[in-house]
């Protein structure tokens, strides 16, 4: 099977470079203190590269491309409503 874009893994990659992008952009912030921005950073890149290794799990059992996409939008959404109720 060919690895195809869906919306979990285009949204993760997205995910993944906004974190990069904000941590080198914000490194002395997030390294202020005792380094505990970094620590959170890598904690969501973390949660990213869960969602991107669930991605490849349902690619890998689920052959009809629209169950796929629908399941990782709920997914997707899931992930969203953990991140922002930490916030």
């Amino acid at each position: 099977m060919i690895y195809k874009p869906t919306i979990l893994n285009i949204s993760t990659s997205i995910f993944l470079l906004g974190i990069l992008f904000y941590s080198i952009w914000n490194y002395k912030t997030l390294s202020a203190g005792e380094g505990w921005g970094i620590v959170a950073m890598f904690g969501l890149a973390g949660i990213g590269i869960i969602a991107a290794l669930a991605d490849l799990v349902l690619q890998r059992l689920l052959k009809n491309r629209v169950a796929i996409n629908i399941l990782e939008l709920i997914i997707l959404v899931g992930i969203a409503i953990s991140i922002l109720v930490d916030l």
